[in-house]
């Protein structure tokens, strides 16, 4: 019976070290989503200089893509804020050890070009590792039907 016992822990106990650090990894890679989030209802661009890959795609939900320094430019500027944005039934899909697919939904709260929206997406969020740090390199957002 002890023998099986141990036989068993010992079997165990690697598929929990691998589900524990998936787990850690995911943490990581949403305090990232997070963190590039707060940013952004911030408006603090130093924060995003480093949280953005240089060669960023970001998609609105208006289907406009930009480039990493006319996204910090539109944010800067004022022409689009964030006020809110409150992201949930997020999945974190691996792609290999340096890169990570964000797929989730979120309410938001923007001003654009003078007027206030209010409003929910779908968002596909790629980030790769560089130097041990999560960057985003491409965004991709759909508006739901309200």
């Amino acid at each position: 019976m002890l023998r099986t016992c141990l036989v068993l822990l010992l079997s165990v106990g690697p598929i929990a070290s691998v589900l524990i650090a998936q787990d850690s990894a995911t943490a990581r890679v949403l305090a990232a989503d997070d963190q590039r989030f707060t940013a952004m209802m911030r408006t603090d661009t130093a924060a995003l200089r480093t949280r953005l890959a240089d060669d960023l795609a970001y998609t609105h939900t208006t289907g406009a893509r930009q480039v990493k320094a006319e996204f910090l430019r539109t944010l800067a500027s004022g022409e689009l804020r964030y006020r809110s944005i409150a992201p949930s039934e997020r999945t974190v899909r691996f792609l290999g050890a340096e890169g990570a697919v964000v797929v989730g939904r979120s309410s938001m709260h923007v001003e654009s070009g003078g007027q206030v929206l209010v409003f929910a997406i779908r968002y596909l969020a790629v980030y790769r590792r560089v130097a041990g740090e999560w960057q985003l390199v491409a965004w991709q957002s759909t508006r739901l039907p309200d």
